[in-house]
């Protein structure tokens, strides 16, 4: 082993990991399954995250912004005010409601007009014209609010803020849980499979103290064991991927036969798409290459 190349070779590194993996036994399949449970915890804390999200920003797209038009307004100035608020960015919607029809609907719907069509109660429109406008985002219905009071004959402008708030509040929460689950899952499968990994290298210590002994550098030794890792990471991603697509595919089934949930299973989509599936296996990989770093430190030096 004197003449060894700085880096194993292909024609060790695949013979030397198969082996690893068949000795490993069902510490191995411990480390799959501890990955593919984390994993599967993760993924549908990602989809819950995600139609959370989407919902709120569904209710928050839903918040009209109602601004009242001065009444001695030019008309003139009342065609460029119109033009420029249905030109503001972030407008997903807009509906320009005339004093003069709104006054004629008030009237009809409350009996305001005689028989001969003249006005009982009031002798002029005392009515505005009335903009209604709903923002493309939840975070732009304030600033929206904001630029739409700031222009020329706008006399006020009314929307729920507390309910935007309210909705505000929830994404954070949303998000800040997520994040916090992500975490925890993290550190949780490390400390878990690195423990896996160390029983392991314990077990495999006298062919790693005869390998050291002819001669083979740490890169030589310990390179499968990363390989190991990532392999046992990756499939514990593929595995949570599978039967999270299994499961999420038995519970949009099972939506959409009950009669109050067929609305939500109809606009949610519980689908582990192909993306989500790459995506855990590449946190499953990463993860394993971090417990062994991890196993290493704590049991042998690592290579130079």
């Amino acid at each position: 082993m004197a003449n060894l190349s700085p880096f194993p070779t292909l024609d060790f590194l695949i013979p030397e990991v198969r082996r690893s993996l068949w000795r490993g036994g069902w510490l191995n399949g411990a480390a799959v399954i501890a990955v593919a449970v984390t994993l599967f915890i993760f993924g549908w804390g990602w989809q819950v995250s995600q139609l959370l999200s989407a919902s709120v920003e569904s209710l928050g797209n839903r918040l009209e912004i109602t601004a009242y038009v001065s009444p001695d307004l030019p008309t003139a100035k009342v065609a460029k005010l119109r033009e420029e608020l249905a030109a503001l960015p972030g407008v997903a919607d807009f509906t320009w409601i005339d004093r003069d029809r709104a006054w004629a609907e008030l009237q009809a719907n409350l009996g305001l007009k005689s028989k001969q069509g003249e006005l009982d109660l009031f002798e002029t429109n005392p009515l505005s014209d009335e903009v209604k406008i709903r923002a493309q985002s939840l975070e732009q219905v304030a600033p929206l609010a904001n630029q739409i009071a700031q222009k020329e004959g706008i006399e006020s402008v009314q929307y729920l803020e507390r309910a935007l708030t309210g909705l505000q509040s929830v994404q954070r929460v949303v998000r800040g849980v997520t994040l916090m689950l992500v975490l925890l899952l993290s550190l949780t499968v490390v400390a878990l499979v690195s423990a896996i990994l160390r029983l392991i290298i314990l077990v495999r210590q006298p062919e790693i103290e005869i390998m050291t002994l002819v001669g083979a550098t740490q890169t030589w030794i310990y390179t499968p064991l990363f390989l190991q890792a990532a392999s046992l990471g990756g499939g514990g991603g593929l595995l949570a991927w599978i039967v999270g697509w299994v499961s999420g595919q038995q519970l949009q089934q099972w939506l959409a036969q009950q009669t109050g949930f067929r609305t939500l299973a109809g606009n949610a989509s519980l689908e582990w798409s192909a993306g989500l599936g790459f995506f855990l296996i590449v946190i499953g990989v990463i993860l394993g290459l971090v417990s062994t770093r991890l196993a290493l430190q704590t049991t042998v030096p690592m290579p130079k």
